[in-house]
């Protein structure tokens, strides 16, 4: 009998194929997949193909659609709650709350929250509420340390709302949970740095939510500027002492984690480096935008591909996917070679860039008059310090200039700056 390991890694196979094959059958401009293939798409609530589970496939969990629909029975003004388990059946005593944001051109975002429980038949209502376009309502509930959420909706166009939502049971044991997962990790070479970002889906096959704790993946060491993609829901990942931390609940379905992170470049021509993997990879992917004679290569995965995208940009590709025997893949051995060093251009232009800073300092700051005699720094020198300080940050912020030129031209500025309020 295969473990549910096996069965998941089996499964999740089928089902990250699906998905891939669906994104890369509407890239390429042509039909849909089959009716009976096993069908995996984008529903927001994150749950495999609507409610239709994976095309019937055994051994996983089919979990009922989350709604938030139009009640024109109810009062206006009215929300009703009706919360469910992974049966479908009303789940009573649980507490629900109501998130409520409302955006003001003048005061900004402000937030509200209402609670109620849910009574014998699953239900709690909300009463008495504004319908302005500038409210957003959200239906959340924290079950057994969990947090399970309906879609944000408004409600300027209806009357009121039903909101059906459907809760499961959490553990924290990832072998107690069907969960596979399909990892994409994307590369691309900025002046003095490697962009490194990761897509994380995660499918969750059985009635079980899974909540990591404590699950780290390992970044390179040197690896800066982590920032994760934000999303409506709790789950993510954070930055822990030099590795990634999975966080949040994901309950049956499908969800997708996004997270970036930079590698210095010192200018060599080959770069490797290993990135930690969530548990029961599946299928795991590198890229890398291909330039010049660039190569890449993953241990233990074919030799890369060079793709295109329907813009034409270029792309080094290799994939991999998992037997449900194989060892488990923990992580991703990385080597970009043949990289374009720093050419004698580059060299100069760097020099000539120091020359400047120094040579404009020197001139801005000498202090005219003979003997010991010196004029004062103006408020002239300051103000085109912080200008320069301002556009500095601007460039760093979209990526004009990489971590090295940017830490020397700040020093130099700030040190700058420090001698006029000294002097002055």
């Amino acid at each position: 009998m295969p473990t549910p390991r096996r069965m998941a890694l089996a499964v999740g196979v089928a089902l990250a194929l699906a998905a891939s094959t669906h994104a890369r059958a509407q890239d390429e401009g042509e039909e849909d997949l089959p009716p009976d293939h096993p069908a995996v798409g984008d529903n927001p609530h994150g749950q495999a193909g609507g409610g239709q589970g994976a095309g019937g496939m055994p051994g996983v969990f089919q979990p009922k659609q989350d709604t938030e629909e139009p009640d024109p029975t109810l009062p206006e003004g009215t929300i009703a709650v009706d919360l469910r388990d992974a049966e479908d059946k009303p789940v009573a005593g649980e507490q629900v709350t109501l998130g409520i944001l409302v955006n003001s051109v003048a005061k900004g975002d402000s937030r509200q929250h209402m609670q109620g429980t849910t009574d014998a038949t699953g239900r709690t209502v909300f009463g008495k509420l504004e319908r302005a376009s500038n409210i957003a309502y959200r239906v959340s509930v924290g079950y057994q340390g969990g947090l399970f959420a309906a879609m944000p909706f408004q409600m300027q166009q209806v009357k009121a709302m039903r909101v059906v939502l459907h809760v499961y049971p959490v553990t924290h044991d990832v072998q107690k949970a069907l969960i596979v997962a399909e990892a994409t990790v994307a590369t691309e070479m900025r002046d003095d740095r490697l962009q490194v970002e990761e897509v994380l889906n995660i499918y969750n096959l059985g009635p079980t939510a899974w909540q990591p704790l404590d699950l780290d993946m390992k970044l390179p060491e040197g690896a800066t500027a982590f920032s994760a993609q934000q999303s409506m829901t709790d789950q993510g990942a954070d930055e822990m002492g030099g590795r990634a931390r999975l966080r949040g609940t994901f309950p049956p379905g499908r969800q997708t984690v996004e997270f970036r992170w930079q590698l210095p470049w010192s200018g060599d021509k080959d770069v490797d480096f290993s990135v930690g993997m969530p548990p029961h990879v599946a299928i795991a992917r590198v890229m890398l935008a291909a330039t010049s004679d660039i190569k890449l290569a993953v241990d233990s995965f074919p030799t890369a591909e060079l793709r295109r995208n329907e813009e034409g940009q270029s792309f080094l590709v290799t994939e991999r996917r998992l037997r449900p025997d194989e060892p488990h893949l923990d992580t991703l051995s990385v080597g970009i070679h043949d990289l374009p060093t720093p050419g004698p251009g580059r060299v100069v232009a760097a020099l000539l860039a120091v020359v400047a800073i120094v040579t404009g300092l020197f001139v801005a700051f000498r202090r005219s008059g003979e003997g010991s005699e010196r004029a004062a720094p103006s408020k002239g020198d300051r103000k085109a310090i912080l200008e320069e300080l301002a556009e500095l940050e601007r460039a760093r912020a979209t990526g004009d200039v990489g971590p090295k030129t940017y830490e020397r031209a700040y020093r130099a500025l700030i040190d700058a700056l420090a001698r006029t309020l000294a002097e002055s």
